[in-house]
C-alpha cells in the first residue's frame, strides 16, 4: 500500500531471461488502473512535478468517474484540499458519480441515500484507489 503514496514512481522488478536475470521497469499505475476499473478515459491532466493527475471518464456501468492520483509527499493533507478547491473539485456536487483518490486524505466522504431503498442503505460516492486496485488486480474470479 505504501507504494501508492508515490504512484509516478512506481517500478517492478521484471525477468529479462529464463535465467532469473531481471531489472527494474516503471510501471503506470494511472494507466493500469484506468484499465483494471474499464474507464474510458476523456480527459487526463497530467502533472506529476507538481504532485498529481486527474483522470476523469465513464465507468462500464455508465457513472461519471473522476480519478485523483496524487504524490502523498508532495500533496498531503492540506495540499490535497487545496488542490481539490483550486480545480474545483467537490465530491459533494452531482458532477461525478465515484471519485477515486489515492492515499489517507481530509477530503470529507459522501454519502447518499435514495428514498427507493427507503434510506436504509448508502452508496459510497468516494472510494480509495488501493483496495479497488488490489482487489481487482488480484481478483480470481473470471479465471
Amino acid at each position: 500500500m505504501q507504494d501508492f503514496n508515490k504512484p509516478f514512481e512506481y517500478t517492478l522488478n521484471v525477468a529479462v531471461d529464463s535465467a532469473g536475470a531481471f531489472e527494474p521497469r516503471n510501471i503506470d499505475l494511472v494507466e493500469t488502473f484506468n484499465y483494471l476499473i474499464g474507464l474510458r478515459v476523456r480527459h487526463i491532466d497530467a502533472q506529476p512535478e507538481r504532485g498529481f493527475v486527474t483522470v476523469t471518464g465513464t465507468l462500464p456501468s455508465g457513472e461519471s468517474c473522476l480519478v485523483l492520483w496524487r504524490d502523498c509527499e508532495i500533496l498531503n493533507y492540506e495540499g490535497v484540499s487545496k488542490l481539490c478547491d483550486r480545480l474545483a473539485i467537490n465530491p459533494a456536487d452531482n458532477e461525478f458519480d465515484v471519485v477515486y483518490i489515492n492515499g489517507d486524505h481530509n477530503i470529507p466522504t459522501v454519502l447518499m441515500q435514495t428514498a427507493e431503498e427507503g434510506g436504509a442503505t448508502r452508496v459510497l460516492k468516494l472510494r480509495q484507489i488501493e483496495p479497488e486496485f488490489l482487489q481487482r488486480m488480484f481478483s480470481v474470479e473470471d479465471i
